[in-house]
């Protein structure tokens, strides 16, 4: 049985686009350091836990930034609705785990010595493939 397509309000689809991620990097971020991952040397917990919230701070508002002009770019080509509701906030709280995932497993050292636009492409590559991907994946086809 489909249901009815009811557009969402601006509202509605910017509230878990731009609230969701942040809360997902927040708990991946505490998650990490509670479970004894090291972020960087022998910081101690506490000062990992806060540079790791000041530069997922950082990361959240660029993947944000990243998400919404996705959802716009598909919305005006037609490809995907805007997502809200349950699915706006569940895609919003998954999207981020892959991309942080991937950095867990990148070799940092050795992308650092690439130089800057090395370790810049390393950074935004995987939050644009998961931003793009997330949205087309589990975003809704517009009604014809």
């Amino acid at each position: 049985m489909t249901r009815e397509y009811v557009r969402p309000t601006v509202a509605g689809w910017l509230t878990p686009t731009l609230l969701a991620p942040w809360i997902s990097v927040y708990g991946a971020i505490t998650a990490y350091v509670l479970l004894g991952f090291d972020l960087g040397g022998n910081l101690g917990k506490a000062i990992a836990w806060g540079t790791g919230m000041l530069v997922g701070s950082v990361w959240a508002a660029v993947f944000c930034t990243f998400l919404v002009v996705t959802d716009l770019a598909l919305l005006g080509v037609k490809v995907r609705t805007l997502p809200a509701g349950r699915r706006g906030w569940l895609t919003a709280l998954l999207a981020p785990l892959p991309a942080l995932g991937v950095y867990a497993l990148l070799p940092w050292k050795t992308l650092v010595t690439g130089g800057p636009w090395t370790l810049a492409a390393a950074i935004l590559i995987p939050m644009i493939a998961v931003a793009i991907g997330s949205r087309v994946i589990a975003g809704q086809k517009p009604p014809v």
